[in-house]
């Protein structure tokens, strides 16, 4: 099949990449290329993600961290092993997570003192800027084409052409489709130098004051923030203070880290993951894929993957409730 994908952030383009690889014609159509979304400022690691729809998130992450392996063996991905450490002031709830190899309670003499509890996971680290432009040149490889413009709401009719359009636009959804459950989640980072080999720490305990080490190649991201409804771009000093200051409490090495740069990105906030097949006005085919929060590349390969399998079916048997 032809197929249109709207939005170019690591949803629309690993989906665009997924669609070729199975022989569809895919071509991504959006508003800017992932260097100018939250997918360039994310903090980019394989975990096991609490999102909704829990019945189907775990297939999805699962999925993604397979393919995250493979990709690990190509050094221009920017895709690397990640051992890190997730700090619990309180012991948690059993995840779904604990039921894989990859993540394991730490004994109680390897927590450390102030927190009940530690999750060690075996995840991935994706550097973002090498990720996104060597995915661009796969997917360009391919055939590939990326057409860059803002679309109106599907549903006054697209020009969009193809036998079926994918709908990845993130927040851009809010507009695309309407879809009024859609919110931004404030997240500031900082990124700072890095000056020798570290394992990921996060703290989350609360949910309000993220704190994290993530290690890049060259760099290391700290984090964060999750601010619900806050579309305040620019990055704000006393939060950066405060993101420098729990980094140190987790990793006291980087008390004499030099600040690199401040970032800002918007998450797109959905109460559950939007994975569905639809219709537009004209009939045609349409794919819902969005709504990740701040797991974009956690689910990123397993969406794809349950996007190619719409397409297909729709492909093999293209009726007018097909995949609805």
């Amino acid at each position: 099949m032809q197929v249109s994908v709207v939005g170019c952030g690591v949803t629309g383009l690993t989906t665009a990449v997924a669609l070729r690889d199975a022989g569809h014609d895919a071509h991504i159509w959006a508003a800017e290329l992932p260097f100018d979304t939250v997918s360039v400022v994310a903090g980019a690691i394989w975990a096991p993600s609490q999102l909704e729809p829990r019945t189907r998130v775990p297939g999805w992450a699962l999925h993604s961290r397979t393919v995250f392996a493979r990709l690990a063996d190509v050094d221009a991905t920017g895709v690397a092993p990640l051992r890190y450490v997730d700090l619990h002031r309180q012991a948690p709830a059993p995840t779904w997570g604990e039921d894989t190899p990859w993540v394991q309670r730490a004994p109680a003499e390897a927590v450390p003192v102030g927190y009940e509890a530690a999750l060690v996971v075996d995840g991935f680290a994706i550097d973002p800027p090498l990720y996104l432009r060597w995915m661009i040149e796969r997917f360009e490889a391919s055939g590939g084409t990326i057409t860059l413009g803002k679309l109106g709401p599907l549903d006054d009719g697209t020009p969009l052409p193809g036998d079926a359009v994918v709908n990845c636009a993130g927040l851009g959804a809010r507009e695309l489709v309407r879809d009024r459950s859609m919110f931004p989640i404030r997240g500031q980072t900082v990124a700072v130098t890095k000056s020798g080999p570290f394992d990921g720490t996060a703290d989350e305990s609360d949910p309000t004051r993220i704190s994290y080490v993530y290690p890049r190649r060259t760099q290391l991201v700290l984090g964060g923030t999750r601010d619900t409804n806050d579309d305040n771009p620019e990055p704000d000093p006393t939060i950066a203070t405060r993101i420098l200051a729990d980094a140190v409490v987790l990793e006291p090495g980087l008390a004499a880290a030099s600040v690199i740069e401040h970032r800002v990105g918007f998450r797109p906030g959905r109460p559950e993951v939007r994975l569905e097949a639809d219709r537009l006005p004209d009939h045609r085919l349409l794919v819902h894929n969005y709504g990740h929060g701040g797991a974009g590349y956690i689910m990123s390969w397993g969406c794809a993957a349950e996007v190619v399998s719409i397409i297909d079916a729709s492909a093999a048997n293209p009726s007018p409730i097909n995949g609805c």
